[in-house]
């Protein structure tokens, strides 16, 4: 098998993984109600309690087309730029200072990528034609996470995730970690579930529910521009917080 061969299969396992394991666990809570204890973590009360099943079958063929036209390609493109960067693509693990160095720029990179372009999507012309399809969940569940116009996809959200390991030249074994770390997360700030445990979807939750504000991943950003103004002057704002324990949320 070529390096090609490995990088691709070893991308689309993480991302298929990810998609059914944490997306699809959430859509069982979503659907079936199960675990009951999940439930009673609803960020939105109420929403999403009955999913119709048009707009499932449009979540998830939109999934498809994402993941076909622009994911595939975008996992092609990044074969090519991590061998134009000398990356090492076995599965040899990295010195565990660089891995941990890695991944707090790739954090940083994606954090800038992720907040001026989504800062752009919600530009008139932009939010119209583009990002108003995101936001067609104001109450967003997991597999939302994924759910966009090819256009926003790639320059919003892959961009900004796919250049920390092309800036770094890192290896596969990192860029695959920062990849299932990053996606999983992802997929909880559009749960829906403030859960113990897990980082808060309160932030991105709230920029759903009020479509402005809050777009970053961190908060930082926001946070030097203004842009969490209303999202600070809430009361979702002092539940925007890792607990450890149901109690905690109250």
């Amino acid at each position: 098998m070529t390096s090609a061969h490995i990088l691709l299969t070893a991308t689309f396992t993480v991302y298929l993984s990810i998609l059914t394991l944490v997306g699809g666990g959430f859509l069982v809570v979503d659907i079936y109600h199960r675990p009951r204890w999940v439930l009673k973590h609803k960020i939105q009360k109420g929403k999403n309690l009955m999913i119709e099943k048009g707009r499932l079958r449009g979540l998830l063929n939109n999934i498809l087309l994402n993941s076909t036209v622009v994911l595939l390609p975008g996992a092609v493109v990044l074969y090519f730029l991590l061998k134009w960067r000398d990356s090492d693509l076995s599965f040899t693990p990295p010195a565990i200072p660089t891995f941990f160095l890695h991944l707090s720029g790739f954090v940083v990179i994606e954090e800038i990528g992720f907040y001026y372009s989504h800062r752009l999507m919600h530009s008139s012309f932009l939010y119209k034609r583009v990002h108003k399809k995101h936001h067609e969940w104001t109450a967003p569940i997991g597999l939302t996470a994924v759910y966009s116009h090819p256009i926003e996809m790639l320059v919003t959200n892959l961009i900004p995730f796919l250049c920390g390991p092309v800036v770094f030249g890192s290896c596969l074994v990192t860029a695959l970690w920062w990849f299932a770390i990053a996606f999983t997360v992802t997929i909880i700030h559009h749960s829906g579930y403030h859960l113990p445990l897990l980082p808060s979807p309160e932030f991105h939750d709230f920029h759903h529910l009020k479509f402005t504000g809050n777009y970053g991943v961190l908060g930082v950003l926001d946070r030097l521009h203004g842009t969490d103004k209303v999202f600070r002057e809430s009361s979702r704002f002092r539940k925007h917080r890792f607990v450890f324990s149901s109690r905690t949320l109250t």
